[in-house]
């Protein structure tokens, strides 16, 4: 067995290596050629050097050859058609390899077939154009979704604090509201009294004539609750017959006392300050200047219907058949001014 030279080893390993690159790249190993050995001296050769351990099986020893003289390789053409980024990728590691193997003097591995693919109708690429990556397609933009309806904006809250000053302001005014209010109502009630039957300031029935009159010209009858005197007279005023019934009322014109009824003299007198008046009302003497006030008497007939009322004047109301008095103690009529002497 002849022995190598460490020039044929490493040449060897670097065909080695080339077939191994290959074969990962999906091609054919190249044939390996040693180089040529150089003329040896008829020296006694040296011992060789131990071969280097490798990590696959080494291939099978080739016979020297005589380097043959490989024609020129043709310049490269353009493919006719689109290559993939991974046929790019094997052609470049495949002439790699056969650089290595060029290198170390061993023929070039054949180049690899181009996978076949569907003719595409596009100009011949140049060199530099197919060695670029393919573009990718460019995506068809979505349409854009609609915008969200805005959400409308929060009301603004109203500062709740209220000031001490803002406080009293409205304190105060709801207290003159209210005053106001209670004014009015008041004003109403005394402008629009409501009072109840047998109330003074309402009507007081008494019943039949015949039997609640006291005797003609006898002393008066008095009603506490409705603070009038009843009474029945037959007289004569300036002349003119005064027959009828009359409802005095039981304050004094002076300075509003409570007058009372004298048996012994017949008359009114004022215990206060000495007014005295007669059994119809009529002024006497004393420090008042008017006649008794007198309240309006209505003769109300067996169907409910008003026969009679006392006139504006105040005189005495006649009576005639059977009817039923009520004394109207919110109708109050003056009596007649005291004519003071010049």
């Amino acid at each position: 067995m002849a022995k190598r030279t460490p020039e044929e080893i490493q040449a060897q390993r670097e065909a080695f290596l080339a077939a191994k690159a290959a074969r990962a790249a999906g091609l054919a190993a190249p044939p390996a050629k040693p180089a040529a050995p150089a003329p040896v001296a008829e020296a006694e050769p040296a011992p060789a050097p131990a071969e280097p351990e490798v990590a696959e099986a080494a291939p099978e020893p080739v016979a020297v050859q005589q380097p043959v003289e490989r024609p020129a390789a043709a310049p490269p053409q353009a493919p006719a058609s689109t290559r993939t980024p991974e046929e790019i990728r094997a052609q470049r590691e495949a002439f790699l390899a056969a650089k290595a193997a060029k290198a170390a003097g061993v023929a070039a591995p054949p180049a690899p077939k181009p996978v076949e693919t569907a003719p595409v109708e596009q100009p011949a690429a140049t060199p530099v154009e197919a060695e670029k990556p393919k573009p990718k397609p460019r995506e068809v933009e979505a349409a854009p979704k609609p915008a969200p309806a805005k959400a409308a904006p929060p009301a603004q809250k109203i500062d709740s604090n209220m000031t001490r000053r803002e406080f009293l302001n409205y304190a105060w005014l709801a207290s003159i509201a209210l005053f106001s209010l209670e004014t009015v109502a008041l004003s109403l009630w005394f402008a629009f009294p409501t009072f109840k039957e047998g109330q003074f300031g309402g009507a007081f029935p008494i019943g039949d004539a015949a039997t609640a009159l006291p005797e003609v010209n006898s002393g008066p009858k008095a009603y506490v609750d409705g603070k009038f005197w009843l009474i029945n007279v037959d007289t004569e005023v300036n002349g003119e017959p005064r027959k009828g019934v009359l409802a005095i009322y039981k304050v004094c014109t002076h300075l509003g006392c409570l007058y009372e009824w004298v048996a012994m003299t017949n008359r009114f007198e004022c215990p206060c300050h000495g007014s005295k008046f007669q059994l119809s009302g009529g002024y006497i003497e004393g420090p008042a200047r008017r006649s008794l006030d007198r309240f309006v008497i209505q003769a109300v007939g067996p169907d409910g219907a008003i026969v009679a009322e006392t006139d504006a004047d105040g005189n005495p109301l006649a009576i005639e058949g059977d009817v039923n008095l009520v004394i109207d103690t919110g109708r109050r009529i003056l009596g007649d001014p005291v004519l003071v002497p010049a």
